[in-house]
């Protein structure tokens, strides 16, 4: 499943990529038929009241949590666990594990002195660790998924 956000939901859509989900951004949702096509399932965020795409979703809050909370009986069924925080926030490519001598000077000399595993975006190139960022989203995941 392809999840699509428009020009205004920019920080839905790398929430979306926190998740492991393929959540394209589209800056100009007149280019929706360049990226989709009939044997690609996927769903159309929009804040957009007037002239949207046939089927799409009208997202109603500003705040980009209460959007996800919007969307989560849309992406309920997709969601894995283990594909959590495998995505680049910034272009939605899968991350590779990368050694750790490959990002020496690449992340700031802390990071890399105190952390021993990384991923890397094969695309932007772009390093990700598990920060104390990482634990702030898995606790408001798991209230978001499994409290009541």
């Amino acid at each position: 499943m392809k999840f699509i956000c428009d020009v205004m939901l920019g920080r839905l859509a790398k929430y979306l990529r926190i998740f492991g989900l393929d959540a394209v951004y589209l800056k100009n949702y007149k280019e929706l038929h360049k990226i989709v096509s009939e044997d690609i399932k996927y769903v159309f965020f929009t804040k957009r009241s007037k002239d949207a795409p046939p089927g799409s979703i009208f997202i109603k809050s500003d705040n980009v949590r209460e959007q996800v909370k919007e969307v989560l009986p849309l992406m309920r069924d997709y969601l894995h666990e283990n594909s959590f925080f495998t995505r680049c926030l910034n272009c939605n490519t899968l991350l590779e594990d990368v050694d750790r001598e490959d990002v020496e000077g690449l992340v700031p000399e802390y990071i890399f002195h105190n952390h021993l595993t990384f991923k890397k975006c094969p695309f932007c190139n772009k390093v990700y660790w598990s920060g104390s960022h990482i634990a702030h989203m898995e606790r408001w995941i798991d209230e978001l998924l499994y409290s009541k």
